[in-house]
C-alpha cells in the first residue's frame, strides 16, 4: 500500500516540462548562488534502479521495503528551486519539490525511461547521503512539482535544508 501511495504521490502532476539546459561551458562547479540569475538552490538525485534478491551483491539495499540494486554512479542530478513540507500522509511525512527548469527536463526523461524499463524498474531518488524514494514508475512526469513521501523515521529538516541549498 505504501509503494502505491508513494508512486501516487510522484506521478501527481500537471504542468509541462521544460527544455532549458543550463549546464555550464567548462566549468565542473555550479558558480555561487550571487553570480548566477536562476542557479538552482539544492538538488535532487536520481537514477533508474532494479530491484534485486536480497544478499545478492552489496549494492542491494532496503529502500520502502524492497530492495533495489544502487550504484552511486548512476545518480543524475535534477535541479530544485524550492522544497517545503506537506501535510504528512500516514506515519511518513512528506514534502514538496518544486524543480527548476533543468530538474523538471532530467524528471520527465527519467520517468519515461523508468516507465518503459520494465516492471523491476524503481525511480530512486536521494538528497545528499539521503535515499528518499524508490517508485514504480507508471508514466512520464511532466511536472515542476513533485510530492514526495519520505520513509518513516527520515531526517525531513536535514533533506529540504539539502534541497533547499542551505549552508552559506
Amino acid at each position: 500500500m505504501k509503494k502505491i501511495a508513494l508512486a501516487i504521490s510522484l506521478l501527481a502532476a500537471l504542468t509541462a516540462c521544460s527544455s532549458d539546459d543550463t549546464a555550464g561551458g567548462g566549468s565542473t562547479a555550479p558558480p555561487p548562488a550571487d553570480e548566477a540569475g536562476n542557479t538552482p538552490q539544492g538538488a535532487l538525485e536520481l537514477a533508474i534502479s532494479q530491484t534485486c534478491t536480497p544478499g545478492s551483491e552489496p549494492r542491494c539495499i532496503p529502500v520502502n521495503g524492497e530492495h533495489v540494486l544502487v550504484a552511486p554512479t548512476a545518480f543524475e542530478r535534477a535541479g530544485v528551486d524550492s522544497a517545503s513540507g506537506a501535510p504528512p500522509s500516514g506515519e511518513s511525512d512528506m514534502i514538496t519539490v518544486t524543480l527548476d527548469g533543468d530538474g523538471t527536463r532530467v524528471v520527465s526523461r527519467m520517468t519515461a525511461e523508468a516507465t518503459h524499463a520494465g516492471d523491476h524498474s524503481r525511480l530512486v531518488m536521494k538528497v545528499g547521503d539521503h535515499i528518499i524514494s524508490s517508485v514504480r514508475v507508471r508514466g512520464e512526469l511532466r511536472s515542476e512539482q513533485l510530492q514526495v513521501a519520505l520513509p518513516p523515521g527520515a531526517p525531513t529538516e536535514d533533506i529540504l535544508e539539502d534541497l533547499n541549498g542551505a549552508g552559506e
